[in-house]
């Protein structure tokens, strides 16, 4: 597999890990007694660096610690179908109606929510759960973190499968020998990401990727996967300048998801900057919401979707 899909670690945990002084994961935190240099150096040092988007490991070894008890207590998975799936999954479970796409968001406040071309959409919360920046946008004061970047290449190829001896592993680059941090034959994990007889191979470059960036990958990925490349066809190079907020030392585990009373904001930008830290803010921010409305039972249960108005 190729992503990490484990449960956030519990409050304990946090506490533990909160109670540590702050550091760096390229400090001596990895290292354990017991643990030899060339394990550290040669899988955890990178895997963190996977885990976490951060090449340097400048990110704070408690949340780094938290990002390897994650990854130590679940598996690593990519859902079936795509990204898109797992939000399509999630509004499968809502009443109909209830999502609405393609409707730009001008302002909010605890009873209200602006749109470009909808008006005004009366409400009794709002929950913001976007990337930081148009947290902010949306609602000055908001802190703006710094970010990692992070690009991904996918090549595709009509090797047969059997040819990557790598199988359906993450295959980490503990040498630093090129621009690839972590590459994956995505189609031996779900072969549904790829056209019938071809191989989905998807790469990760940290960092700022260098110029000609997809010719280095190449030749990076030829020496990984030990064959030629010169025939794959590249499908995609997808580079995002803000993808992942950085958590330097000391970064607070828990930032506030409750603004004021009706307006809550959620997102990798309020905990640690993970799939999981999205997924438990987002846990957070509805309980709050739960309990200022006064609401009991399931988190399941909706309210009727308020009436959209109609576009000018």
């Amino acid at each position: 597999g190729a992503a990490r899909r484990g449960a956030e670690p519990d409050r304990r945990d946090a506490g533990r890990t909160a109670a540590r002084p702050p550091g760096t994961a390229r400090g001596p935190g990895p290292r354990r007694p017991g643990v030899p240099v060339r394990t550290v150096e040669g899988f955890l040092r990178p895997l963190l660096a996977a885990l976490l988007c951060d090449p340097e490991l400048t990110t704070s070894s408690r949340c780094a610690d938290l990002a390897l008890r994650a990854f130590a207590g679940g598996r690593l998975c990519v859902p079936e179908g795509g990204a898109d799936m797992l939000p399509e999954l999630l509004a499968r479970g809502l009443p109909r109606g209830t999502v609405r796409t393609g409707v730009r968001v001008t302002s909010v406040s605890t009873t209200s929510v602006t749109t470009a071309e909808h008006g005004l959409i009366r409400c009794r919360a709002v929950l913001l759960a976007t990337d930081a920046r148009s947290a902010a946008e949306l609602l000055p004061g908001l802190r703006v973190p710094e970010f990692h970047p992070v690009t991904v290449v996918h090549h595709t190829t009509d090797e047969p499968a059997a040819a990557f001896a790598t199988g359906a592993s993450l295959l980490l680059d503990a040498d630093r020998g090129g621009p690839v941090a972590h590459t994956s034959v995505l189609s031996n994990v779900d072969p549904s990401r790829a056209p019938g007889g071809r191989v989905l191979i998807s790469s990760t470059v940290l960092g700022t990727p260098p110029e000609g960036v997809d010719t280095a990958v190449r030749i990076h990925l030829s020496r990984l996967y030990g064959m030629s490349t010169r025939r794959w066809e590249t499908l995609a190079v997808h580079h995002t300048p803000e993808a992942v907020p950085v958590m330097r030392p000391p970064h607070d585990l828990r930032r506030p998801v409750r603004l004021l009373a009706g307006l809550y904001v959620c997102g990798d930008h309020r905990g640690t900057s993970t799939l999981q830290g999205a997924l438990h803010s987002a846990h957070r921010a509805a309980r709050s919401i739960l309990s200022d409305l006064g609401a009991t039972g399931s988190l399941h249960s909706a309210d009727p979707a308020p009436t959209m108005p109609k576009a000018a």
